[in-house]
């Protein structure tokens, strides 16, 4: 796509009001790829923050951007005029440089942080003015401190600028400066005086250039010759305009002074109302009735006082429009990092240090939902009570309670110390019916084929065994008392132990089929003389009794009789209470036959399989042991899960019984022996 050779983009108005960062990225893109930009700003300033992201959208421009001073480029205006390649103030235009400003409540300490991060936002906007001037940044920092007005010619000599232009008259464009405030109801008397003191345009013989949303002033209407006729009804009379003396050199004008003290009046004014939440109509009244900001700020808080008796401290946060999804993502971090369910960067992570009670009120808040003055049981109810978001009723707060306590159950699954996992299948179900699992037995030897002869289709038998998921849960809640006693454990230490809870019931279930000898589908328990896989007299583990183990699962038979001999299955795990895992494992690792006595005869045993031991054996017998192969190739024992979620479940609800919100973990698992041939039992003595 060819670059277009110019365009033009006017920016008139207050930033983040009449001219949005929003609405400037979106000109800008409709634009297509250009090869010079020329921007024509006028304006008081407005909101840094979009400031900035204009600013950068200029900067990251592949176009050579030409900024037009055409009347006034004050506070944050200024900064985005500095994004310029080459930076032109009209004559007569003015530029103002000076600290970023904000409002802030709360605690001493959370006032202070604010003021941290108000300090790092002057820094880093010192350092934009220094990098376009040249001059050091503490000298810049001075100059925004002092709160610093140019005019172009003072502009250009400290480095803000790089030449005037005279495109226009120096009357007009104070003339267009002064008239963003003439429409102001109730122009308070100062502000009035100056703006009368204003020169009118002069009349010029072509027509003048205005802004495009400046309406240009009346042309006076000539005055004849005394040697001409004219027609009286075409006639004005003439007005005198009084005339104001011209600033001094290096001095401000005292027009675009008043209009800027306005403008801070205002904006100050509006910023207390936003952050005490006493609604923009009763702020607009105050501005309308010329109330001085020290004034207006006691109203405030008057006001403000009467809708809330018992105020609790936040700093104060502009929202945005995705302000919601921004709170519930810093919240969970925050919560998270307290709870030590996670470790990482809370740099700027404004929620860190919030209590439970402190965020329950701003999840109200970004919902637009109005709190203040109610008692904080109630309020913590409000929060926990869904309401409308997106077209479906949701809960910041119980959200996030939940994604808490969902990342602290699934850590206590994770770390569970379980055993079962090493020597069992894991296996998936998509339902809670009855299944079959059908194992095929081995494939026939493959028959000799003869020169010209046909091969024989084998045929292969089958067995099987029946398993089925069941659900096990258990249910715990969150209460409003939790919340306001800021009681982390309600939502950490407990759902971490519910899931460690979840995993230890699937190892209940697998131990439970060895110690139950649970029956299997030919109507004979899984451990029994007739599947050759009980040992006829018990002992302890040994070279003798490990060796029978291994002979009979070596010489176990093909029901179809395709193995000559036996199915050679091999063991992997020995399986022992914890009251024989040292016996088990000095029989399966020592060098020769303990037995014995004797160290010339080796032990035929050893390394011959893990020693793996659980306690859940001990309660059944301490002295019964099992061997097991490896169940990647032999049926064992299959832990089957539900569409193979091995995970537990964390379920939410309001809570009905109980003032809060209820939780279910739920586990949906089935436990089944597939196969007799691949395990063993040894009763122990």
């Amino acid at each position: 796509m060819l670059a277009t050779s110019a365009a033009e983009i006017w920016l008139f108005g207050d930033i983040g009001y009449e001219v949005t960062a929003q609405g400037f990225v979106e000109q800008l893109n409709a634009l297509g790829p250009l090869q010079s930009l020329a921007v024509h700003v006028n304006s008081l300033g407005g909101v840094v923050h979009e400031s900035l992201v204009i600013y950068n959208q200029l900067k990251a421009s592949p176009a050579t951007v030409t900024m037009y001073v055409e009347g006034v480029a004050a506070s944050s205006m200024s900064l985005i005029v500095m994004a310029g390649d080459e930076i032109i103030m009209r004559d007569g235009a003015l530029m103002m440089i000076h600290d970023p400003s904000a409002g802030a409540r709360g605690t001493v300490e959370e006032i202070k942080r604010q003021a941290d991060v108000l300090d790092k936002l002057r820094g880093e906007v010192a350092a934009i003015y220094a990098a376009r001037s040249g001059q050091d940044e503490q000298a810049v920092r001075e100059i925004m401190r002092v709160e610093t007005w140019y005019t172009g010619a003072e502009a250009v000599a400290a480095g803000f600028a790089d030449r005037v232009d005279g495109a226009v008259e120096p009357e007009t464009m104070r003339a267009t400066a002064m008239d963003a405030v003439m429409h102001l109801p109730n122009v308070p008397p100062a502000l009035a005086a100056a703006l009368r003191a204003v020169p009118a345009p002069k009349q010029k013989d072509d027509d003048m250039k205005v802004g495009s949303n400046t309406p240009a002033a009346p042309a006076a209407t000539p005055q004849p010759a005394p040697s001409q006729t004219a027609d009286p009804s075409q006639m004005a009379a003439p007005v005198p305009t009084p005339q104001a003396p011209a600033p001094a050199p290096g001095q401000a004008d005292p027009a675009m002074m008043a209009v800027a003290d306005e403008r801070k009046r205002t904006n100050t004014i509006l910023s207390a109302a936003r952050m005490a939440g006493v609604g923009q109509d009763f702020a607009m009244q105050l501005v309308r009735d010329g109330v001085a900001v020290d004034a207006a700020v006691m109203q405030i808080q008057t006001k403000w006082a009467e809708a809330d008796q018992t105020p609790e401290p936040r700093a104060h946060v502009r929202m945005v429009a995705d302000s919601r999804d921004k709170f519930v993502e810093g919240a969970v971090q925050a919560l998270l990092m307290r709870a030590g369910l996670e470790k990482a960067n809370m740099a700027g992570n404004e929620f860190v240090g919030m209590n439970l009670r402190e965020l329950a009120r701003h999840s109200l808040d970004v919902a637009g939902m109005q709190a203040r003055g109610k008692p904080v049981l109630e309020m913590v109810g409000m929060a926990f009570a869904p309401h409308m978001a997106g077209g479906h009723s949701t809960s910041d707060f119980g959200n996030i309670l939940a994604n808490i306590a969902s990342k602290a159950m699934l850590k206590g699954f994770e770390e569970a110390e379980e055993t079962f996992q090493g020597w069992t299948s894991t296996g998936t179900l998509t339902d809670f019916k009855p299944t079959s699992r059908v194992d095929l037995n081995l494939f026939p030897a493959l028959a000799e084929v003869a020169e010209g002869a046909e091969y024989k289709h084998a045929t292969i038998g089958d067995r099987g065994e029946t398993t089925q998921l069941a659900t096990y849960g258990r249910m715990f809640a969150i209460t409003r008392q939790a919340i306001v006693n800021d009681d982390m454990d309600a939502f950490t230490r407990i759902p971490l132990r519910m899931g460690r809870a979840a995993i230890r019931t699937v190892g209940n279930l697998v131990y439970a089929v060895l110690t139950a000898n649970q029956v299997m589908s030919d109507g004979k328990a899984l451990f029994h003389a007739d599947h050759a896989n009980l040992a006829g007299a018990g002992a302890a583990p040994s070279t003798a009794t490990l060796d029978a183990l291994r002979v009979a699962m070596a010489t176990q038979k093909d029901p179809d009789g395709h193995a000559t001999g036996g199915l050679n299955i091999r063991p992997a795990y020995i399986l022992v209470p914890a009251a024989l895992e040292g016996t088990a494992k000095q029989a399966l690792e020592s060098e020769y036959d303990t037995a014995k006595g004797d160290k010339g005869v080796p032990n035929s045993v050893r390394g011959m399989a893990e020693v793996i031991s659980d306690a859940r054996l001990d309660t059944a017998s301490s002295t019964a042991w099992y061997g097991a192969a490896n169940p990647g190739i032999h049926d064992t024992v299959e832990v089957s899960y539900l569409d193979g979620q091995k995970a537990p479940y964390l379920e939410q609800r309001d809570g009905w019984n109980i003032d809060g919100t209820e939780f279910k973990v739920r586990i949906d698992a089935g436990v089944k022996a597939l196969g007799y041939r691949a395990m063993y039992k040894n009763p122990g003595a």
